[in-house]
């Protein structure tokens, strides 16, 4: 079974069909198909090795005698960790894990960010040496937008409400340009459908406070 899907990965042919019109063969030289029925599965046999050792390292963030150190949506991947040292740990065992598997960590999408307590006699440090992956020195940030969400360290969704608030005045303007011939009805209709988010568009997602 893997000899066959190795063969098959390495000898994929695509074109592309524009209206009547079919392109040449191309060959596709890395990676599994976007939308196919067989890619998350082998998705999953490469990712779900990696979840599981980051989170049995019992190193991170402990909510009712639960740790909880790593969050994903596919290869989305947040380390959560009460210290400097911890985060670090956690990311050589990620590291680690991922070399295992023959993974590569993209490191120029890959940032930091220190909560500080909301009380200001526990703070510790304001200063922390960069975290290094994979030889690589990573950037802090003040912010940072993750699965369509805008995260603050300071406790604030002030920009993400801006950011969604904008997005809704686009989505207005755009109703109002495009279907304006149309009945109250059916504005209100296409207002509650396209403009009101009542759902944020990737799911919750739970911040922990270090």
């Amino acid at each position: 079974m893997v000899e066959l899907l190795a063969y098959w990965y390495c000898n994929q042919e695509a074109s592309i069909i524009w209206i009547n019109s079919r392109s040449g063969t191309f060959y596709i030289a890395n990676g599994t198909r976007q939308g196919g029925v067989l890619s998350p599965d082998l998705f999953t046999r490469y990712i779900r090795p990696v979840l599981l050792t980051v989170s049995n390292s019992r190193v991170g963030c402990t909510v009712a005698d639960t740790v909880i150190n790593i969050l994903a949506y596919a290869d989305d991947i947040v380390l959560l960790a009460l210290s400097w040292r911890a985060l670090q740990h956690l990311i050589s065992v990620l590291e680690a894990c991922c070399t295992q598997l023959d993974l590569t960590c993209n490191t120029k999408k890959t940032v930091f960010m220190v909560f500080a307590p909301c009380n200001k006699s526990r703070i510790v440090s304001d200063i922390f040496p960069n975290f290094v992956l994979c030889g690589q020195p990573l950037q802090f940030v003040s912010e940072f937008r993750y699965l369509g969400h805008i995260i603050s360290n300071q406790h604030k969704d002030d920009t993400d409400i801006a950011r969604e608030i904008r997005c809704m005045y686009t989505r207005v303007n755009m109703l109002i340009r495009k279907f304006h011939k149309c009945s109250t009805e059916v504005k209100i209709r296409l207002f509650r459908a396209y403009c009101v988010c009542t759902v944020p568009h990737y799911g919750r997602i739970l911040l922990l406070k270090a």
